[in-house]
């Protein structure tokens, strides 16, 4: 049940992150304006970046958790 949870919390924390920064990172509005070039957040690539490696490492936390 330990190991299920845990998965369980890493991969939905890795989703939540990645979708996040996938769509703070993405322009919104039109492609000339200079306003809407840069991303919503400065550091939104990091945290879709970070959330990809946790869903990723979601299958380690699954592998080296004990099932108690």
């Amino acid at each position: 049940m330990r190991r299920r949870t845990l998965f369980a919390i890493t991969l939905i924390i890795g989703l939540a992150l990645a979708v996040a920064g996938f769509f703070l990172s993405a322009p919104i509005g039109p492609p000339d304006s200079p306003k809407y070039s840069n991303p919503e957040l400065d550091f939104a690539p990091l945290v879709f970046l970070v959330g990809v490696i946790l869903t990723f490492s979601s299958a380690v936390v699954y592998e080296l958790a004990s099932d108690d």
